[in-house]
């Protein structure tokens, strides 16, 4: 079976679909750079702390690697600081460019019966700010964002599971969508099909060249357009 081949019978067999959100649906720090949110936040634990913070977290310049600093060093406020970045994520989705072909592939999905959600390591606040803004909240059935723990986030499979039990998904006919090796790992976890979105295959020497991938959004719309989902036989 040739790639492609293997892409589309992968497509065909995808009833229920879990899409990652910052990449595949939108460029979220695109116009508000996520080191500037981390920034930001920073000052914010300053100021809970009434001075420096311990020097482990200060040059980070990732919102979600400073939640899980903060998660061991200042447990007591992470609800706080996680909800600093949860309201920065949330600007910064009124700003984000749609990813070309995103809007593509939603339609693509309701038009063919597929029911999706989307799942991401951001705040549910940011997805649906973005969703919202650009009038797609109707084509997503239901947002699984980041859950207060940080652990939890992908690649721990819990949020893909999440979501899965509020689509009703059957897992053998579920694909994750993501570009990152985070979406890749929780699928696996999850027992779940994935497509990568990638600029370029992975080299055959490492462990995911045998990977699914499509090279964008626009491919992956072509792709399930031309791929309505089968019956499984039984």
């Amino acid at each position: 079976m040739t790639d492609e081949e293997r892409l589309s019978d992968l497509a065909a067999a995808t009833h229920f679909v879990l899409l990652d959100f910052d990449g595949p649906v939108c460029d979220l720090f695109a116009n508000l750079p996520a080191d500037a949110v981390a920034a930001s936040v920073l000052d914010e634990l300053e100021g809970m702390l009434g001075g420096p913070v311990d020097e482990d977290l200060a040059d980070i310049d990732d919102p979600l690697d400073l939640l899980d600093g903060v998660s061991e060093i200042y447990p007591q406020l992470l609800p706080a600081v996680d909800s600093a970045v949860r309201e920065a994520e949330a600007d910064a989705g009124a700003l984000a460019p749609l990813t070309a072909g995103a809007v593509d592939f939603l339609q693509v999905c309701v038009d063919s019966g597929r029911r999706l959600a989307i799942v991401s390591n951001n705040g549910a606040e940011a997805v649906r700010t973005v969703l919202d803004l650009h009038d797609l909240s109707e084509r997503v059935l239901h947002v699984q964002g980041r859950d207060p723990d940080p652990r939890l986030m992908k690649p721990d499979p819990t949020p893909l599971l999440q979501a899965m039990r509020a689509l009703g998904a059957d897992p053998t006919r579920t694909t994750m969508i993501g570009d990152s090796s985070s979406d890749m790992l929780a699928a696996r976890a999850a027992g779940i099909e994935a497509i990568a979105l990638l600029e370029a295959a992975p080299p055959p020497a490492t462990p995911d060249a045998g990977q699914a991938w499509v090279a964008g959004m626009d491919q992956l719309a072509e792709l399930f357009r031309r791929s309505e989902p089968r019956t499984p036989r039984r």
